[in-house]
């Protein structure tokens, strides 16, 4: 499958998110980041890709390490903080690598995985933030079979009910490429992003991983030149 007719947004990196330092001032945190022109950057992407605007939105990449992690986070965190009428919530599917709480100094569990496997109910594996609109659903604990767990009728449910009680959902999915389980994610929802590693992502792996996204709504291309990480100041947004 061809990029040909996907918008492509490029913007600056996001590896200058890693130096955010937290601001002592919940209020002002809540109005913008602490460097200039980075409150801009996720608040004109989620507005070319009409997210705030309530949808469920999967945010994709060929292989690991492009960053569309920081992608989730900057995201969610900019919507919730521009429109805290909204209620939003990161879900992590990589069951593979999770990095979500950990990034968020987070226990690991329970989480995604503990609730498709019945072991908690969803409503108690939601995690609270310091932003009253904003939540989590990390990725949980670790299991031999995770794509047994994603390609199960409870993961279909559980998004159904996360679309059906959130405003904006943000689902961190694997790398397209290594994980078959991406496409079907992608169809849980009503819109992908895809990000792009510039000079990392061969065009050829790009072109294999939006033919596997054929079926789902590709909404547009984000070109980044750094490795995910989050930022200091979203991991002390979060607590338990």
């Amino acid at each position: 499958m061809s990029d040909a007719g996907i918008p492509s947004v490029a913007r600056g990196p996001l590896a200058a998110l890693a130096d955010l330092r937290a601001r002592p001032d919940r209020q002002q945190q809540k109005r913008s980041w602490p460097i200039p022109g980075a409150d801009e950057l996720f608040r004109s992407l989620y507005t070319g890709f009409e997210v705030g605007s309530g949808t469920s939105l999967a945010v994709c990449s060929a292989v690991n390490g492009e960053g569309k992690s920081t992608m989730c986070t900057g995201l969610a965190v900019a919507i919730a903080q521009d429109l805290p009428d909204r209620r939003v919530v990161i879900v992590e599917t990589d069951l593979w690598r999770p990095v979500l709480a950990k990034d968020f100094g987070l226990a690991p569990a329970p989480g995604l995985a503990d609730c498709l496997l019945d072991r908690q109910p969803l409503a108690s594996t939601l995690r609270a933030t310091e932003l009253d609109n904003l939540s989590l659903l990390v990725a949980g604990s670790m299991v031999p079979s995770p794509q047994r767990l994603l390609r199960s009728a409870r993961m279909a449910d559980v998004m159904h009910t996360l679309r059906s009680t959130y405003d904006v959902v943000i689902v961190d999915t694997a790398a397209v490429m290594v994980h078959s389980e991406v496409a079907l994610i992608a169809r849980m929802v009503e819109e992908v992003v895809f990000v792009v590693r510039t000079g990392v992502t061969p065009a050829r792996e790009l072109d294999a991983a939006l033919g596997r996204l054929r079926d789902a709504n590709v909404k547009g291309i984000v070109l980044n030149d750094v490795r995910s990480s989050v930022p200091r100041v979203l991991r002390r947004l979060a607590r338990l």
